[in-house]
């Protein structure tokens, strides 16, 4: 097994949490942060290191203001990984060994950043065997990474029970990355976003360029489909490979559009290897 070496991102949300866990993250609750969030009777928050002469000369009819301000939380962070067949796709990388590494970072950033972390793995069930539950512990990361690293997905396993990943989740929105090759019908797609409405959502895609890019332009071909364990031969044309490339192109636009509808971020279209500062400037940007 490779050393273990976690990458750290950075992530910013655009709500208020409402965790009670201290944390680094905006919520809706009054606290004694620096979050302002204006002015209200001294009566609201009797604190005389917050009198605020000017507002309470401003106020009508005349009392005595202080300044008030929302607490900083945590909020849950969750990885929901598909474990289906195709995940066994070995081409540049593995599949199953970079999401190993992408969970890994993903616990490690949270926890770093004063937030739980939680890990839902589905094929057609949730695979308990390899499910974490909300936990800030510290050595969480290595934890999740030696498991993953060691478990290899099943064949003829399909991703049906990802639309049933929300329900392990506790009712309250939460930051979540779907780490996913998403070669589900739109329709399932749509399904596991729309189950997952309420959260704040980040598709990862794990696409390998041995899939799609790195094709021959002449030749046979031995293809199988990892899911149903159907297998072909196909006699490669360049005109077979271009088509092939420009039908990821054209997924690539059509996920997008799946995610705008669902209303979760825009997806996260890695490479053959895992990359944090990418997925940093991505959540950065997006956010």
């Amino acid at each position: 097994m490779q050393e273990f070496a976690p990458q750290d991102f950075y992530y910013r949300l655009n709500w208020r949490t409402c965790g009670i866990h201290p944390g680094s993250h905006a919520t809706r609750m009054p606290g004694g942060s620096l979050d302002f969030r204006g002015h209200v009777p001294f009566l609201e928050s009797p604190d005389p290191r917050r009198i605020d002469i000017r507002a309470t000369m401003r106020s009508i009819p005349r009392r005595l203001m202080s300044r008030a301000f929302h607490e900083r939380g945590a909020v849950d962070v969750v990885a929901i990984l598909d474990f289906s067949a195709s995940m066994r796709f070995s081409g540049v990388g593995r599949k199953f060994e970079q999401m190993a590494d992408i969970a890994a970072s993903i616990a490690w950033s949270s926890i770093r950043n004063g937030d739980s972390f939680s890990l839902i793995v589905c094929d057609d069930e949730i695979r308990a065997d390899l499910s974490v539950p909300p936990s800030y512990r510290p050595g969480l990361a290595y934890e999740v990474y030696t498991m993953l690293r060691a478990a290899v997905p099943r064949e003829g396993v399909r991703a049906s029970a990802l639309t049933h990943a929300a329900g392990q989740i506790k009712r309250k929105r939460a930051l979540v990355f779907l780490v996913s090759d998403f070669h589900l019908d739109e329709e399932n797609v749509e399904s596991v976003l729309q189950s997952l409405a309420m959260h704040d959502v980040v598709p990862m895609v794990l696409w390998d360029s041995a899939e799609y890019r790195d094709l021959p332009d002449w030749g046979w071909a031995r293809v199988s489909d990892m899911e149903s364990s159907a297998t072909a031969s196909l006699f490669m044309r360049r005109g077979m490979a271009s088509r092939i490339r420009q039908s990821y192109e054209t997924r690539r636009r059509e996920l997008a559009d799946v995610c705008r509808r669902a209303g979760a971020r825009s997806p996260f279209f890695m490479g053959d290897r895992f990359d944090a500062e990418q997925l940093s400037r991505h959540l950065l940007e997006v956010a």
